[in-house]
């Protein structure tokens, strides 16, 4: 009986998603500001802001698989296995709620139960991501897996319906003995399409566009793009990316954390794999994206310690501050951020989740 409740229930949110998707995106925006506006107002407020954003990330995740499957768009992923999506979603879950799982298990469990918390997400991860470049020849893998989806691609599919379905409306009710017109034509010397003389719309709303040309469709093509075959030079690039964060836990357990082997050996992965992948230019638009962050990422390594305490702090703050004092209307950014950098820092998937 709960089942079934449960189930029409979820049809019910379905049928809701499916028919606001504006409405749905503004709930979601909200609920995730609720997330920053909860943050430093009473004690273990970090906590449940932190739930607050994990919870936002999992209702969009759910949202845009909804509209993905009403408007048989599939996104940032290609047709793969069912397998295969399983351990992208795992992924992408995990992605979203390891923070919130590093504080929880630090606020019952200590030290120690971080550390197993943290451990055991990064080899679930590690065994996922491994599992879909060398079995399911995943390619690059995007951070996280399954990619939110733009939602102006609903928007603008449902609008080239519409604009099909008048046109072909005005096509049949011109046409003599409802003989169908065509909305374009290709010239035979040419081959240039054009817009027929039966489709010319009204003086006012005439453009240079095709009939049913969707403005988004490059976009659209580009998200579904399959991932690029990795030679062995690249295979071993990447896996060197995936197996990073183990190899840097380990070295952690070895030689402590105010230690810079740690720093140095997964500095020195990072650059290796990014030498190892290559020249980019033979990639995806989705995979040139992907090695655009990772080496965004390597400037992380200033916030990172042993780095930051003992060189990068001090200038980092000192520069806040700085833009806090003498430019107008920064002290509203830089305050909070200036109080919030020190809470960051301690907490190991903000830092040295990838």
């Amino acid at each position: 009986m709960a089942a079934l409740y449960a189930q029409k229930l979820f049809e019910s949110y379905k049928k809701a998603v499916e028919g606001n998707p504006q409405l749905v995106t503004q709930l979601e925006s909200g609920f995730r500001v609720a997330s920053y506006l909860v943050a430093g107002r009473f004690h273990d407020s970090q906590v449940l802001s932190e739930l607050f954003y994990t919870a936002s990330n999992l209702i969009v995740m759910l949202n845009d698989a909804i509209l993905r499957k009403s408007a048989s768009i599939s996104g940032a992923i290609p047709k793969v296995s069912v397998s295969q999506k399983r351990l992208m979603r795992m992924v992408t879950v995990l992605e979203y709620v390891e923070v919130f799982v590093e504080m929880t298990a630090l606020r019952l469990w200590g030290q120690t139960g971080r550390w197993v918390a943290i451990t055991a997400i990064q080899v679930a991860k590690a065994v996922a991501r491994y599992l879909l470049l060398v079995h399911f020849k995943a390619g690059i893998q995007p951070v996280p897996p399954i990619c939110p989806l733009n939602r102006r691609l609903i928007e603008s599919k449902a609008e080239e319906q519409d604009q099909q379905e008048q046109e072909e409306m005005e096509s049949s009710s011109d046409a003599p003995n409802g003989f169908h017109v065509p909305m374009t034509v290709t010239l035979k010397r040419s081959g240039k399409v054009m817009r027929t003389l039966a489709m010319t719309p009204q003086f006012s709303h005439r453009d240079w566009k095709l009939p049913g040309l969707n403005p988004d469709a490059k976009k659209t093509s580009r998200e579904n793009l399959f991932p690029t075959p990795l030679n062995m030079q690249r295979t071993w690039g990447e896996s060197l990316h995936v197996m990073k964060p183990l190899l840097h836990l380990s070295s952690l357990y070895l030689f402590g954390l105010s230690s810079w082997k740690p720093w140095l050996l997964s500095g020195g992965l990072d650059v290796t794999s990014l030498c190892l992948l290559g020249d980019p230019k033979d990639l995806n638009p989705n995979e040139q994206g992907e090695m655009r962050r990772r080496c965004m990422m390597l400037l992380l390594y200033m916030m990172r310690s042993p780095f930051y305490d003992r060189y990068s702090q001090a200038k980092i703050m000192m520069l806040l501050k700085l833009l806090a004092d003498n430019v107008p209307g920064m002290s509203l950014l830089m305050r909070p951020l200036l109080e919030y950098i020190p809470q960051w820092q301690k907490v190991y998937f903000y830092i040295w989740s990838t």
